[in-house]
């Protein structure tokens, strides 16, 4: 298989992370329709999933369908999040406002609330069309669009959306997921979109709501997320295949410089000093900036280990069962 087969491969892979091995197929669907309506102007991944809440759930708002979201789910569980204090935007139909924000060097994940004023069966999904963030030094963590100049300055690597429908209080949630190597230790974050799509396509009367405006918000990153704490790693003998290896809240991150494209699934696993195995969750191409691509020979490996789990020793185990011993700096 050549590099372009395998590049092709990788990218249809990561297109369907957010719509693969669901687990409830009744509930939760692809809105193919609809994504070919939206796909000149966003990269949106809308799946519905049918949930009740008796009160806030992280792990079930946060929740990364098709992967392995442990990292994250970690991170939730040791209350790494921050609910986001915002007035409510108010429209025809429908109110909302962002709601919570987790953030560490490796994910950046926003909850957005959504309650209609009719019923919420009646929409399976929403769409924040042109949707940009950035953050105090106008760094650019979200960028949509196909134009490579525009995406190659992105912080994060990609991203992935999908909607929960909670059948009380009216109530929508739409997730966005961004992963990266190297998010920054923000102070505020501003987020602008310009039109809200509330939809459904699947059902006996397809309904699509739409409101345009300048929509534009910001809000303050707690310090427990601005000032977080980030550990460095380092090979022990220099191998100059790892680039970078740093343990965050959400989960351990290692830059690798590679001879194939690294697809989600390969047998790589991290092994600490206590013997305890953790498991590759996702792997995303790093950028090129300077030649507007991503690079065909460094990635990006984040693992289900957290900063929970700190020690002084890892080893990254190779898919042909090598290890390279990892100190912390």
């Amino acid at each position: 298989m050549d590099e372009e087969e395998m590049k092709k491969i990788f990218q249809k892979t990561q297109k369907k992370i957010a719509i693969s091995r669901l687990k409830k197929e009744e509930t939760m669907k692809p809105r193919k329709s609809f994504l070919k309506m939206v796909a000149s102007f966003i990269l949106c991944f809308g799946i519905t999933m049918g949930v009740v809440y008796a009160s806030v759930h992280w792990e079930s708002l946060f929740h990364i369908n098709g992967m392995n979201d442990n990292g994250i789910q970690t991170a939730l569980e040791n209350e790494y999040v921050q609910n986001i204090d915002m007035e409510y935007i108010e429209k025809e139909k429908v109110k909302f406002k962002v709601d919570y924000l987790m953030m560490d060097d490796l994910n950046f994940d926003l909850v957005f609330n959504f309650i209609t004023k009719d019923e919420v069966e009646n929409y399976e999904g929403i769409a924040l069309v042109n949707l940009k963030i950035t953050d105090e030094e106008n760094r650019q963590i979200h960028f949509p669009g196909e134009n490579q100049e525009i995406w190659a300055n992105n912080i994060s690597l990609m991203s992935e959306w999908w909607t929960l429908v909670e059948k009380h209080d009216h109530l929508l949630r739409q997730v966005v997921h961004l992963p990266s190597d190297n998010f920054p230790k923000s102070q505020k974050i501003y987020v602008s979109f310009d039109k809200v799509v509330l939809y459904n396509v699947n059902k006996g009367n397809p309904i699509t709501i739409e409101y345009e405006d300048e929509y534009n918000l910001e809000f303050d990153v707690s310090k427990q997320l601005s000032e977080r704490k980030t550990i460095q790693y380092q090979a022990v003998d220099g191998n100059d295949k790892i680039i970078e290896a740093k343990l965050t809240n959400s989960g351990l991150g290692i830059s690798l410089k590679t001879d194939h494209y690294v697809l989600r699934g390969e047998d790589y696993q991290i092994i600490d000093e206590a013997g305890n195995v953790y498991q590759l969750a996702n792997t995303y191409p790093l950028l090129d900036r300077e030649k507007l691509d991503t690079k065909k020979d460094e990635f990006l490996l984040v693992f289900d280990m957290t900063i929970y789990n700190e020690c002084d020793k890892l080893f990254l185990k190779m898919p042909d069962g090598k290890k390279i011993e990892l100190m912390k700096k």
